[in-house]
């Protein structure tokens, strides 16, 4: 026999060492394996019980020293083992003493064979019952550790008219704000406080349904803290039942606030995903680690699924594409060297096609590849519209090389005889052909500038823009005018050759309609400064000015209101600024004169500090 299928040690005190000796003989006759030890006198016991372990203690009442019950008094001190009063001398008074003293049992020695088994079933008994009661308690400790580790609440609700909760874990603090007692004693409603208004009421049946069924029920809703504060949490749990009715359900309840709030925005990522790979008009596209399609936009693919799975030569006919070969070892470039292609031109022949594709390596959270993401865009049109406008610009070198040539060789001819004639006589009319010689090298300059100056391409560095105002005002036919630049310039980010090219025009046109007379006396005034609210620069003269319901057309080419004119110098200035990305205005200057702004946005520089009344900048 033993206690619950262990072993277990006793100890025997009493001061008779042969009766003690009997005794510890009969007991490990009674028990299958037993540790019997005695012992004389109650010190040497309590001395013993703090140094071995010991699973119970049997004692006799009447010793020196220390009698039974003061030794039981004594053993309380320190432990709650079993205690059994085994004694000749028993009273109604000693067992009343034991009782109160907290002793396990009380037996009395009587002769014969029966005591034996009685006290060994006694020990048998008071150590069983100890030790289920150590185990419950161990049990119930490990689960109170375990709830109070746990990150939530575990609770038990009554199935009545507001859920009154009968328990809850001390979590709900840190959960809800509120405290254990504010919820139990129903001062705190976990229903009618703590749910969010928007999720009263609902689930109830859903949670009593299950529990009759014995099957757990599982929600996910939204509770308000004592702060205020929204948070989602999941509730699990079972029905109790009792003679077949649900009265309680046992639960728990933890925050799911950041989960949910992942899965949200995860829904909201993969709906903003399938919306671009759905809407964007470009060919997107994602492959795996062995450069297989995972996904593909849908705008310009009938298919997309059908390259699912598949590398780019593999979606090649029969007959082979070799662009698809080209773009499969990209693919492996990237994924071998982590390293991006961009903007590549690929020419699809099957198609008569451009893409112009960039691909990047997939990286995932530990930075390995993982895949690529590329995006291709057809540019078939503007590698067309590209090549047409290098064919134009052969044609017009061609037609420039002619105007150059072909054009200037007979008028400088024309103006060396007129020269030669001019030497032997003097006729009124030579003044006239001199007049037109000199406006058709004006138009030569002018469609040449036109020809070659092309919008395509432009050679930017900085440039201080008093120095490019100097050199062209020394180009330009200023006998009958002057020019001004009250205030620091600063330095413009352009090709300088254009610059000079829209000032020297701009001066020109100036210097050609500013007079405000024929008189020689009257000299007209050009003055170039940076504009005051926008980044840029203006030029203005005194004459006359440009009529209103002109200057919407003064920019188009041909247009003139000069007799003289060749209507191409303002639309030369529209061209420079407009292959800057420059904007150009006219308006009326203070002085009455024309007042042409060019607005160059964030291309002006700072305004040195020092100030100047000359064309001298810096």
């Amino acid at each position: 026999m033993t206690a619950g299928g262990e072993a277990i040690a006793v100890l025997h005190v009493d001061d008779d060492e042969a009766f003690a000796e009997l005794v510890a003989v009969h007991l490990e006759r009674h028990f299958d394996d037993a540790r019997v030890e005695t012992c004389r006198d109650g010190s040497e016991a309590v001395a013993r019980l703090e140094t071995e372990a010991i699973d119970c203690i049997v004692s006799d009442f009447q010793m020196p020293e220390m009698n039974g019950v003061e030794l039981l008094e004594a053993v309380r001190e320190r432990s709650d083992v079993p205690f059994i009063l085994f004694t000749g001398h028993g009273s109604e008074e000693v067992a009343s003493d034991a009782i109160s003293a907290g002793v396990s049992d009380y037996v009395q020695k009587n002769p014969g064979d029966d005591q034996w088994l009685l006290l060994a079933n006694r020990i048998e008994r008071a150590v069983r019952e100890h030790r289920a009661v150590a185990q419950r308690d161990e049990s119930n400790r490990r689960f109170s550790t375990l709830v109070k580790a746990l990150p939530g609440i575990a609770y038990r609700s009554r199935v009545e008219r507001g859920w009154p909760v009968e328990y809850v874990s001390e979590g709900c603090r840190e959960l809800t704000g509120y405290g254990r007692d504010e919820i139990v004693s129903g001062e705190v409603s976990w229903a009618r406080d703590i749910v969010h208004p928007d999720h009263r009421g609902g689930g109830w049946k859903e949670i009593l349904a299950a529990a009759e069924s014995g099957e757990r029920y599982d929600r996910t809703y939204q509770i308000i803290t004592r702060s205020g504060e929204e948070r989602w949490v999941r509730d699990q749990g079972l029905g109790v039942a009792v003679d077949g009715e649900i009265v309680a359900v046992e639960g728990y309840v933890f925050d799911v606030t950041e989960p949910r709030r992942q899965v949200d925005e995860l829904r909201e990522k993969e709906s903003l995903l399938d919306s671009l790979f759905e809407n964007i008009p470009v060919h997107l596209f994602a492959k795996d680690e062995r450069a297989r399609h995972v996904r593909v936009s849908s705008a310009v693919v009938e298919d997309p699924d059908s390259f699912v799975g598949k590398t780019d030569p593999e979606l090649t006919a029969p007959s082979g594409e070799s662009h698809r070969e080209r773009a499969y070892a990209d693919d492996l470039y990237v994924l071998e060297t982590g390293e991006a292609i961009l903007d590549k031109e690929e020419y699809i022949s099957s198609q008569d096609r451009w893409n112009l594709t960039s691909k990047v390596p997939w990286i995932d959270d530990d930075g390995e590849v993982m895949g690529i993401i590329g995006i291709a865009r057809d540019i078939t049109e503007r590698k067309r519209r590209k090549q047409e406008i290098i064919r134009q610009n052969e044609r017009l070198n061609e037609f420039a090389s002619i105007v150059s040539h072909d054009l200037r060789n007979p008028l400088n001819v024309a103006r060396g005889n007129l020269e030669l004639v001019r030497s032997e006589s003097d006729h009124e009319r030579f003044e006239t052909i001199a007049d037109s010689l000199d406006r058709m090298e004006e138009i030569v300059d002018d469609v040449l500038s036109m020809a070659r100056d092309g919008p395509d391409v432009l050679d930017r560095t900085p440039v201080r823009l008093v120095d490019a105002v100097e050199e062209a005002w020394q180009a330009t036919d200023s006998a009958s005018a002057t020019l001004e630049t009250p205030e620091p310039l600063g330095t413009i980010h352009c090709d300088e050759a254009r610059l000079i090219r829209l000032l020297e025009n701009l001066f020109r046109n100036a210097v050609a309609h500013g007079s405000a007379g024929d008189s020689e006396a009257n000299e007209t005034a050009v003055t170039v400064r940076r504009l005051a609210d926008d980044v840029g620069f203006v030029v203005t003269d005194d004459g006359p000015g440009i009529p209103e319901s002109d200057r919407e057309q003064v920019f188009e080419r041909g247009y003139t209101t000069d007799e003289t004119g060749t209507g191409y110098g303002l639309a030369i200035v529209a061209d420079i600024a407009d292959a800057h990305g420059w904007e150009t205005r006219i308006c009326e200057a203070d002085t009455g004169g024309a007042r042409v702004e060019v607005v160059t946005g964030n291309e002006l520089g700072p305004a040195p500090s020092t100030q100047s009344n000359s064309t001298n900048d810096d």
